[in-house]
């Protein structure tokens, strides 16, 4: 608030402005008590007269104030949720600095060009002359996005400034200073409603995604917002397609610690021990760019965590450690990014050994974004490891909902397998590790899920096979390693004891 009125003509603004600025996300009456409640903290904290203010202003004394300019970026590190106040920065930060009209933006501890997105007013088709539907749809969908901080969304009120010109998609871009559309129309029959949506690439207009939802009309409220978690949770992963496809076209000496993050990612989620040793390395040379990039440190410590948990390594205390390590540096640096509290909550889970932590910043990660499929997968196994196998499995419904066509579909069907072998539903644990392991061919380290269900279900021989398999892409295996890097459970100790008396069970050829 003193930044905003210090840039402002008088250093004054009108109070609706105000609370529509600060608190884009809430209702008007939500936000004009919210600037009560921060001027009169202000007021207390301050000398007196520095900030008054009265039923239609407030302004700040112009004697008892000095603006001074400093170095650097305008408010680095500030994060507020509203997009107005977003926008305003933004704007702000390309009039101070002349040489750079879309300066990075501040995410997660560390400087990049996080994409920015702008929602469209969408078309509404077979609806009375001055029905508001569409309208409370787009606003439903620009809330829900403006949520995830992987990417920055253009305030509503910008967008719509907009309607009613014709304009071509790359002149709506550049007009709004985004790097991706989301177009939309919404068309009623009767109690039926079909919305359709499409991300469009700004500089020249391509398509990159559409998608149909039907849905009946029922409750108005319930309806819209309904279909907003449906557009965010579809739309969120392949804006991250998009944008890593996007770095991948820069040269890897070229790349920004944001681009260097975003290429780590595909190699990632194979689950292959060399392919994530490739992450690492790419994830390594971002913190190279730029050391405090908390979200490159907190997507290092899931990987550590991998080698960790998977056994990619007969010393899974140095992974541990490794983990650990970054776990303690990003943890202060993420803030309310919620891809990297994710990330956090799976290295505290899978390296760290502490559930309870995992499930604290999991519930973090899915307060400030509840239509993070990712999110929901690291509940689903956290509910798990705590003997939670009903609610494991909601949780995994919920995530695959989101996102049905994530590149971790095939770690949510190890995940119900997990649940449904602690249920001793044996027989659909083993489909759903098949399956899992269809998707991921490279994913071997789920043999040893394999091995234990058919061992548990009383297939004695399916269960050696599979546990060959395990063992041959883990060479060197004891039961030392084992015990050390597992994670922590409470959901199956008869599986555990399996695994822990591998070299018992699976005689030599």
């Amino acid at each position: 608030m003193l930044a905003y009125l210090s840039h402002q003509d008088g250093q004054r603004a009108e109070r609706g402005a105000l609370a529509d600025l600060l608190w884009s996300d809430r209702s008007e009456p939500q936000a004009r008590a919210s600037l009560r409640q921060e001027l009169s903290v202000l007021k207390r904290t301050l000398p007196d007269g520095v900030i008054a203010a009265d039923r239609q202003a407030v302004w700040l004394h112009p004697d008892r104030i000095a603006c001074v300019e400093g170095s650097g970026t305008f408010l680095q590190g500030f994060d507020l949720p509203s997009e107005g106040f977003e926008d305003w920065l933004r704007t702000r930060r390309a009039a101070l600095d002349d040489t750079s009209p879309q300066p990075a933006m501040d995410i997660a501890g560390g400087r990049h060009d996080r994409p920015s997105l702008a929602v469209l007013p969408f078309e509404e088709l077979g609806g009375q002359e001055g029905d508001m539907f569409a309208e409370g749809v787009v606003e439903e969908i620009t809330g829900a996005l403006s949520r995830v901080q992987a990417f920055h969304v253009i305030a509503r009120q910008s967008a719509f400034a907009l309607r009613g010109q014709v304009l071509s998609a790359p002149e709506t871009a550049e007009a709004l200073g985004t790097d991706y559309l989301l177009e939309g129309s919404v068309r009623r029959s009767g109690l039926r409603v079909r919305i359709s949506v499409q991300l469009v690439r700004g500089h020249d207009g391509y398509t990159l995604w559409s998608e149909r939802f039907d849905d009946r009309l029922d409750d108005l409220f319930d309806l819209q917002d309904r279909i907003a978690t449906q557009v965010a949770g579809h739309l969120a992963p392949n804006l991250r397609t998009a944008e890593i496809l996007r770095a991948g076209h820069t040269p890897p000496e070229s790349r920004s610690a944001y681009e260097l993050l975003l290429t780590a990612l595909p190699h990632f989620w194979v689950h292959d021990p060399a392919e994530n040793d490739r992450a690492i390395a790419m994830l390594d040379a971002a913190l190279a760019k730029a050391p405090d990039f908390g979200a490159a440190l907190a997507q290092r410590a899931w990987c550590h965590a991998h080698r960790c948990c998977y056994l990619w390594t007969l010393e899974p205390e140095t992974a541990r450690d490794a983990a650990s390590a970054d776990f303690a540096a990003a943890l202060p640096l993420v803030g309310d990014h919620a891809p990297s509290l994710t990330a956090l909550s799976a290295a505290a889970a899978m390296a760290v050994k502490d559930n309870a932590t995992a499930e604290d910043l999991a519930r973090r990660a899915l307060d400030i974004d509840p239509n993070n499929a990712w999110g929901w997968l690291r509940m689903g196994w956290i509910a798990c490891y705590l003997a939670r196998p009903e609610e494991g499995l909601s949780h995994f419904d919920r995530a695959e909902m989101l996102s049905p066509l994530d590149p971790f579909l095939f770690n949510i069907d190890f995940g119900r397998a997990a649940c449904l072998r602690s249920i001793k539903e044996y027989d659909a644990a083993v489909a759903m590790i098949e399956k899992g392991l269809r998707a991921a061919p490279r994913a071997v380290w789920a043999y040893r899920m394999l091995f234990g269900t058919l061992w548990l279900k009383g297939d004695r021989e399916g269960a050696i096979q599979a546990g060959r398999k395990w063992l041959a892409a883990h060479p060197g295996l004891s039961r030392e390693v084992i015990l050390q890097g597992l994670p922590d459970w409470d959901h199956d100790p008869d599986y555990l004891d399996l695994l822990a008396r591998f070299d018992e069970l699976i005689p030599e050829r």
